[in-house]
């Protein structure tokens, strides 16, 4: 992990986390022909992905179509989408031959990769502005967690937090509690047993039980607080620059929290980076279909109108971490499985 932090500190990268809402749908002309690779053996007769629905399996299709079209016209044949009502149903779904592809959480891409045969060809990135989202070559593929307090409640060091109250999200979520547990159980306290914890069930939930006193202090992603903050709902101390996923040291997140006034939310300290969800693919497709498909999500940010409607595009991880697949860049998720002695299936629930 230190040379993933030593490698993106190099690579500059900065980012907003993007909304999790499912954005209004954008318009794309794809390109009529299909000219993506001349060896076209073995592959599949329609393509098959499937997406978690969440609370509304109509709109991620809806959201997905133009992303939808451009695969089918490029890759000249039927692409369709399929969506899942939790993550372990879309992992089945291609363990048992469903479906062809996946976009699922991180956690639960490296149980499809131990379950299905899954692959990574891609991760995705999200801008820096959720209102106008644009690609930005300088915005990261990863993401941090980081511990809240509020300034004067007693909790001015990432110590303090033994015996304190404090809000995780969701047992299954990764930035809201496994990676701050993971990242807490590095600084050698134990919330089973050092600290007073509760799952406030959502990011916004668990910060804002930090700010109406609830609780001492909480864990979010870090673009939770500025979203929190632009919609007037707490007071944050926010880095100048105003950006999340941006790498800070220990002197930089101390100055900032020394200078928050009293009664503002400030952040104690972040999580190791925790990579976007990656688009991933049966890994027993012909390599010309999956060099295919690379070529393809990689061309997604090549179209205004298509990052408009999906907010987010797909690139490869940083190539300062000379990483040999993709795949590898998980490998940090993998870390945190075994630290916490995780049991994957029941987080992709």
């Amino acid at each position: 992990m230190a040379k993933l932090m030593a490698a993106l500190a190099l690579t500059g990268l900065v980012a907003l986390l993007a909304a999790c809402a499912a954005p209004p749908v954008a318009r794309v002309t794809p390109t009529p022909a299909p000219t993506i690779a001349a060896d076209r053996a073995g592959w599949p007769e329609r393509f098959r992905i499937g997406l978690f629905g969440g609370d509304d399996p109509n709109a991620v299709i809806q959201n997905a179509e133009p992303f939808r079209a451009l695969l089918e016209a490029r890759l000249g044949i039927p692409v369709q989408i399929q969506t899942g009502a939790s993550y372990s149903a879309v992992v089945e779904a291609m363990r048992a031959g469903r479906v062809d592809a996946m976009e699922i959480g991180p956690f639960a891409y490296v149980l499809a990769v131990q379950e299905a045969g899954a692959e990574a060809l891609a991760v995705a990135v999200y801008p820096q502005n959720e209102a106008n989202p644009v690609y930005d070559p300088a915005a990261p593929s990863f993401y941090y967690s980081v511990y809240v307090t509020r300034k004067g409640s007693g909790i001015n060091r990432l110590e303090d937090l033994r015996g304190a109250s404090f809000a995780f999200v969701d047992p299954a979520s990764t930035s809201g509690h496994l990676a701050p547990r993971a990242g807490l159980i590095k600084a050698g306290i134990n919330p089973d047993t050092d600290m007073r914890t509760v799952f406030a069930g959502s990011h916004p939930t668990a910060v804002l039980s930090v700010w109406n006193g609830r609780t001492q202090a909480a864990a979010t992603f870090e673009a939770n607080l500025y979203r929190l903050q632009r919609e007037g709902q707490i007071e944050f101390c926010a880095f100048p620059d105003n950006l999340s996923s941006v790498v800070r040291t220990p002197e930089e997140i101390r100055a900032v929290f020394d200078a928050c006034p009293e009664g503002h939310l400030a952040i104690l300290g972040f999580s190791d980076p925790i990579p976007n969800a990656p688009f991933a693919v049966d890994s027993r497709l012909p390599a010309s279909f999956k060099a295919a498909m690379t070529s393809l999500l990689l061309e997604v940010k090549q179209h205004p109108d298509l990052v408009a409607g999906l907010k987010y595009w797909y690139d490869l991880p940083p190539p300062a971490l000379n990483l040999p697949s993709v795949d590898s860049y998980y490998n940090s998720l993998r870390e945190i499985a075994r630290l916490l002695n995780l049991d994957l299936r029941e987080l992709a629930r």
